[in-house]
């Protein structure tokens, strides 16, 4: 066995002359989002699209930007730090122990990361008959994501001998949101609002992989065996748009129900690819590089908003049902319709947020959760024949991200009103996140997938003043 192939080598290989485009899988990491926005919204769980009068509800329901009645202005930022967790074959505390390498996987932990989060403005206050009209902007950060993965672990042939494989995989996911808003209030009793949302992504991949038979693991191949291996590196860069409309009425005081419908993001994204492949099927190859590059564009799923707000005494309570639907969801590669991507490839999914705020003089304590299922099918597998481009591919990172699970706690100061009406604000939140997913790490669809959890704890801090 060549042990110095052990760390080069890879997935997302082909057969014969590589080729690479970006399938519903990918499409659905680049539309996945983590809850985030300005503090007070991130520890409600984001349950405020009812209650509104948060910068952070632009997108989700629109007509909350309509319940300010004064302009705002604030910024929002973290320190993060994120983890891997796998329940390996072989740990430190039991290797796996190859020739002259003793093995295993690692749960890797990442340091800890500031970011900038969210900037936000509500103009407020263009008013007539009764009525007034807010415009809002606000940049935030859709999805900033750091997961690494290194596994080591071992599965039965089809003639039951045993092979084992290590497989690594590094995703830094970066999507922002650029939101404009316009949004009325009438009466305070109904209120409407649109917003126009342009999304900017760039995602980053690399890794290898390694599937082979140890010395003496096998009688063919007493030597052992290179059965598949190479490593590979993506990266995807594009922009997006996409239109919500919403509405809230106010049928008693206490009381606010909430509609909103979110369209489709229009994605067009170009894409480029890297890899070496060493060993193929048993195969040896050159581990000549391969690099190749296309436009693509796809649809993420579109969605409608429910929600609703109580408010008792200082108290309030927030709860939203969000369910999305992917039966338009479609992908391109190269000017050709991929007709076995896109919604073939995924299921209705929902998203259910609920939180409270409780306000003791000019502190306010609150908490909150955040839970999204998953919009892959369980037998979606992304094997693309249906396009010249990527006649011969073969997939070999099934990556399935599964359900997102997200527990909030935050705190908040609201000074007096100045001379002019103006206060100063100071939110904090900690957001602990868990995303399951799953990794099956070679060609076999039947073989025992690799369970894994991408574990986030996240402090942010907003700053802000009403004027």
């Amino acid at each position: 066995m060549n042990n110095r192939i052990l760390f080069a080598a890879g997935a997302v290989l082909a057969f014969g002359t590589a080729t690479f485009a970006q399938t519903s899988f990918d499409a659905a990491v680049v539309s996945s989002q983590e809850l985030n926005g300005t503090s007070r919204y991130v520890a409600m769980g984001g349950a405020m699209g009812a209650l509104g009068s948060d910068i952070s509800v632009i997108n989700q329901n629109p007509a909350g930007i309509g319940t300010f009645r004064q302009s705002d202005f604030n910024a929002t930022m973290s320190i993060m730090g994120a983890q891997s967790r796998t329940n390996p074959l072989f740990d430190q505390a039991n290797p796996g122990i190859f020739g002259n390498y003793s093995l295993y996987s690692h749960n890797s932990k990442s340091d800890l990361v500031g970011s900038f989060d969210n900037v936000s403005i509500v103009l407020s206050g263009f008013e007539g008959d009764g009525c007034y009209a807010n415009f809002g902007f606000s940049y935030h950060k859709v999805n900033n994501s750091d997961c690494d993965m290194d596994y080591i672990d071992s599965f039965s042939d089809d003639d039951g001998y045993m092979v084992y494989r290590e497989y690594r995989d590094h995703r830094r996911i970066m999507n922002n949101s650029f939101d404009f808003n316009l949004s009325f209030n009438v009466n305070d009793k109904m209120y409407f609002g649109v917003t126009m949302g342009i999304l900017q992504t760039d995602t980053w991949t690399d890794g290898y992989y390694y599937d082979y038979y140890p010395t003496g693991s096998h009688p063919d191949f007493p030597e052992g065996l290179d059965y598949t291996c190479g490593d590979w590196q993506t990266n995807a860069a594009g922009a997006g748009v996409n239109m919500a409309f919403g509405m809230i009425v106010r049928p008693v005081p206490t009381l606010r129900l909430g509609a909103a419908f979110k369209s489709p993001t229009w994605m067009h994204q170009s894409l480029d690819y890297f890899d070496c492949l060493y060993a193929l099927r048993g195969e040896q190859k050159d581990g000549k590089d391969f690099s190749t590059g296309t436009d693509y564009r796809f649809t993420s799923p579109w969605s409608l908003d429910l929600s609703a707000g109580y408010t008792i005494g200082s108290t309030a309570f927030g709860l939203e049902y969000e369910r999305h639907f992917t039966g338009r969801s479609f992908l391109s590669v190269g000017g050709t319709r991929m007709d076995a991507q896109g919604a073939p490839q995924y299921r209705n999914y929902s998203t259910v947020r609920f939180g409270f705020e409780h306000n003791i003089g000019k502190l306010a304590l609150r908490a909150g959760y955040c839970g999204t299922g998953s919009m892959l099918r369980n037998d979606a597998y992304p094997v693309m024949i249906d396009s010249d481009f990527n006649d011969n591919r073969l997939e070999f990172q099934l990556h399935r991200p599964e359900n997102t699970n997200n527990l909030t706690f935050g705190l908040g100061y609201c000074s007096e009103p100045d001379e002019f009406g103006s206060q100063f604000y100071a939110d904090m939140a900690y957001v602990h996140g868990v995303q399951n997913s799953k990794v099956c790490a070679n060609e076999y669809l039947e073989d025992p997938v690799v369970k894994y959890q991408y574990v986030t704890d996240k402090i942010q801090l907003t700053l802000g003043i009403n004027f």
